[in-house]
């Protein structure tokens, strides 16, 4: 009796399962053809901990998507007057001159003028002093 109860149980779940509306895949908003550059940059700083910076671009129009992830244990904040180690923003230059700062991961910048820029980002610590991590990438618009 047990073991015709437990086919049975069996049976039922696997009709239910067979049951199942198809899950539909989400669809991914990714840009086919952006261009991906990482790059890794070590810094040793005075408690012999290694920062690295790894940057992910991608041109939309004549709009800069930028991605940036500090390693390890990084915290992107706005200015303060007391620098503490794994916490600040980058700044951004386009063709040296100052774009602006950022104390967010991912941003992008508008509007970036027509033509072949450098485009170089630093890391600065909340007091804006500079880590010493820095990268500069081509970019075509």
């Amino acid at each position: 009796m047990k073991k015709s109860m437990i086919i049975i149980i069996c049976l039922v779940t696997l009709a239910l399962g067979g049951c199942k509306e198809e899950q539909q895949k989400p669809e991914s908003e990714g840009v086919s053809g952006g261009e991906v550059m990482e790059v890794l940059s070590t810094h040793t700083t005075s408690d012999k901990k290694d920062i690295s910076m790894t940057i992910h671009h991608t041109v939309k129009g004549q709009d800069i998507y930028l991605e940036c992830i500090i390693t390890p244990n990084f915290e992107f904040k706005e200015s303060r007057e007391t620098k503490k180690q794994g916490e600040g923003q980058v700044v951004v230059y386009l063709d040296n001159k100052k774009w602006g700062n950022f104390a967010k991961g991912a941003f992008i910048l508008k509007d970036v003028p027509r033509g072949k820029h450098n485009l170089t980002v630093k890391l600065l610590h909340n007091d804006l002093t500079e880590y010493g991590i820095e990268q500069t990438i081509q970019v075509e618009i």
